[in-house]
């Protein structure tokens, strides 16, 4: 699936994120996590809508836990022309292990509070 491009100022800062990832271990079992990306704009960007469509597709995606950094990011790069883009997911802990995988430039994750959170 590739993502819908949208034209933006060049140079702009884009970073998105989303604690709704899931995906297939090739176990079958579901992989859940946080995603963070980053990248500078050279006059493109993707929709958010066909971003969140994207994520929803990795539902019904096997593979190796250590591959969805790079699927992502391969993802993006193919849908938009950027600089330093960077992939970073924390995946939630199985069988008492954390996994935080990341590919392409790298970058301190910002964690933002959902402001329109309830509760």
């Amino acid at each position: 699936m590739s993502l819908e491009k949208i034209s933006i100022q060049k140079n702009t800062r884009v970073e998105f994120s989303s604690n709704e990832l899931l995906f297939l271990a090739k176990s079958g079992q579901p992989y859940r996590g946080s995603l963070y990306v980053k990248f500078e704009s050279l006059g493109e960007s993707f929709d958010m809508l066909s971003f969140k469509r994207y994520l929803t597709s990795l539902r019904s995606v096997t593979l190796n836990a250590e591959d969805i950094a790079h699927e992502i990011y391969m993802t993006i790069d193919k849908s938009i022309e950027s600089k330093n883009l960077g992939v970073v997911v924390d995946l939630s802990a199985r069988g008492g292990i954390q996994q935080r995988l990341s590919f392409g430039y790298e970058f301190s994750v910002t964690q933002k509070n959902n402001i329109f959170q309830v509760g």
